[in-house]
């Protein structure tokens, strides 16, 4: 049998952003629902890698350059959805519309934030949306606005919205940002039921202790390249994370989950 397609397969890939190299010929490659955590300070190149990796940045053209997605060098976004759902900050900076919380999960089928006139909305995919927010235990926020939601409500929203594609792994972008301690609890929680059903989960943050327990691999970026790439007990600890953020870092392991200060 032929071996499966990596999900990402990136090698030497160099991102522009305005006069700064903020991808430095990274290379990084990463199995179809496999847990993996990217871990490195402001600046360190994970939000052009989240961009690049949904086509908002592109790599520069040079021959030693590839950037791959389960196998192809180019994709139609409708049907990459499938595969990798996306959970973003950017995401989360547009849930402040008029809209519900079923609009927000429906507008996954479309590529939307809510629905729009044109859009027509079937009974399958209410049903659908139903589902991942009964799951998500977010059935009552149906018919909530958005505006009125918490942080952690509106996360778990946006959550269920890049489920509805029943997609094998999901792009988690600093997925804890503005929770209190509630809401990180809560959201923690989803992400260990997730994995541990099988998805798998690319979580990108500079907090350790977003790294969830079925997390098996962390990758340390460090001016738009891999510092290091291995599994969680050995690069989380204290001499690699001080030479990533710069500080002096003692690390505490406690049920799973790693502490620094």
């Amino acid at each position: 049998m032929p071996e499966s397609p990596l999900l990402l397969d990136l090698s030497n890939v160099f991102v522009q952003r305005g006069d700064r190299i903020a991808l430095n010929g990274i290379s990084l490659k990463i199995a179809p629902r496999e847990h993996v955590a990217i871990l490195g300070p402001n600046g360190s190149g994970k939000s052009t890698l989240i961009k690049t990796i949904t086509r908002e940045c592109y790599p520069l053209l040079r021959p030693e350059t590839s950037f791959r997605i389960l196998g192809k060098d180019s994709w139609n976004i409708f049907e990459l959805r499938p595969h990798m759902g996306v959970v973003s900050n950017d995401l989360m900076a547009t849930c402040t519309r008029d809209i519900t919380g079923r609009e927000l999960v429906l507008s996954g089928f479309f590529g939307s934030i809510g629905i729009w006139p044109h859009h027509h909305v079937t009974e399958e995919m209410e049903r659908k949306a139903a589902e991942v927010m009964k799951w998500l235990d977010a059935g009552h926020l149906r018919n909530r606005w958005l505006d009125e939601l918490s942080s952690g409500e509106a996360r778990r929203l946006l959550i269920a919205r890049a489920l509805i594609h029943n997609p094998g792994t999901l792009l988690l972008d600093e997925p804890t940002t503005s929770l209190d301690l509630a809401a990180l609890h809560e959201v923690r929680g989803y992400l260990r039921q997730l994995a541990q059903s099988g998805i798998g989960l690319l979580l990108v943050t500079h907090h350790l202790d977003d790294i969830i327990p079925e997390i098996e691999r962390v990758v340390l970026l460090r001016q738009g390249q891999v510092f290091a790439d291995g599994p969680r007990h050995e690069v989380l600890q204290p001499g690699p994370l001080s030479e990533l953020f710069g500080v002096g870092v003692n690390v505490y392991e406690k049920d799973g989950y790693y502490h620094a200060w």
